[in-house]
């Protein structure tokens, strides 16, 4: 189905001009009105300043420096400098765009501005009651995909009571284990390849930052693929294998999993490798010592932040452990396989219906999702 276009100025108003900015340093944890700046979550702080942003609808709010989008029909207050608030015309929904927008690939240029990317693109431009349906399909597979990532917190978030129960809080450690280095119990903690590997179509898997998840390796996030030369090649330097560990270096620092799989494959720089010593420490442990609240921002401190943030391996060496007896860990680890069972089930459903939404929101802009 061919729909008209329309040039993104002529659909899409900017109204970030003339609206209060906070600070971070103004973010309070609780206040009358939430904060939306170009961070991660929806929500970045509150304020009890009636500085709301001057608008009549619901808004689309675009991170100028982190391409983030976001859709907002209640009162808010600015966040620092690097936002965008759009505002659309009478023949534009405001969430039709929002989703509409989640398609479209911006150029990647660092901390810069990606706004006047946006300005050029345009917009599709159905009937409204077309649009409204399109947003009903993709809201219901939205909040399906975010069902099953909040499930797959849960088990999370039940690990890390397990851990706590057992170990203690590693940072009081009022149990008094043996802190140590990442290097001291590992035989080998490398990156990926630092070249840029020969991609092929088909033979063995080669995985970035992007694939490391928290407790699992997501095959589907953008999988590419070397042949057997190059594995070869690559595999000299990093060579993951069952019961390893992957730490992410890039994107998102510090996600974090044990590998679970016999299948072979290699890694690109955005991701490390440990191979920890089996006689000091069981790779369960390691994987949800390191997913804690606070390793989890050990790691963001460690990491370069120079320009585009990384964490490389000599920090990583650096990472201090806390080493309960292995006898201990290893009881950890029979509790936590038994709830992996349950968290497998739960991942593929997650993949499922990431996939899901994925195929349905590209056949949306196409025209091929509702007639």
């Amino acid at each position: 189905m061919s729909w008209k276009k329309v040039d993104f100025e002529v659909a899409v108003k900017d109204i970030t001009g003339g609206n209060r900015k906070f600070q971070s340093s103004e973010y309070k944890i609780t206040g009358e009105f939430p904060i939306i700046d170009q961070g991660d979550g929806l929500i970045a702080g509150y304020t009890d300043e009636r500085n709301t942003v001057k608008r009549d609808q619901a808004v689309v709010v675009f991170g100028d420096h982190t391409k983030l989008l976001k859709y907002v029909d209640f009162d808010f207050c600015l966040g620092a400098d690097g936002v965008k608030v759009l505002l659309t015309f009478n023949l534009l929904d405001a969430k039709f765009l929002y989703y509409f927008l989640r398609t479209i690939n911006l150029p990647n240029v660092g901390y810069s501005r990606h706004y006047k990317f946006l300005k050029d693109i345009k917009i599709p431009l159905p009937p409204l009651p077309i649009q409204k349906r399109i947003t009903e399909i993709l809201d219901a597979a939205d909040a399906l995909k975010h069902k099953d990532r909040e499930l797959l917190k849960k088990y999370d978030e039940l690990a890390q009571a397990i851990f706590i129960d057992m170990f203690g809080d590693p940072v009081k450690n009022e149990k008094g284990w043996e802190v140590t280095t990442m290097e001291k119990i590992s035989t080998k903690v490398t990156d990926g390849d630092h070249a840029t590997p020969r991609r092929s179509e088909t033979g063995y898997k080669l995985l970035s930052c992007r694939n490391v998840k928290n407790g699992y390796i997501d095959f589907n996030a953008g999988l590419d693929y070397v042949d057997e030369e190059e594995f070869k090649r690559m595999v000299k330097r990093c060579n993951p294998e069952k019961g390893d560990i992957l730490i992410s270096c890039s994107g998102t620092i510090g996600r974090t999993t044990a590998v679970k799989i016999d299948e072979p494959f290699v890694l690109v720089r955005s991701a490390a490798l440990v191979k920890p010593r089996k006689d000091l420490i069981n790779s369960y442990y390691l994987e949800t010592y390191l997913q804690t609240p606070h390793m989890q921002r050990v790691m963001k401190k460690y990491a370069n932040t120079s320009s585009q943030a990384n964490l490389f391996t000599g920090p990583i060496k650096l990472l201090p452990i806390v080493l309960p007896q292995i006898e201990l860990q290893n009881k950890f680890a029979c509790r936590i396989e038994l709830l992996e069972r349950h968290k497998f089930h739960s991942q593929k459903n997650s993949i499922n219906s990431e996939n899901l939404f994925n195929s349905l929101i590209q056949k949306a802009f196409k025209g091929e999702l509702v007639s």
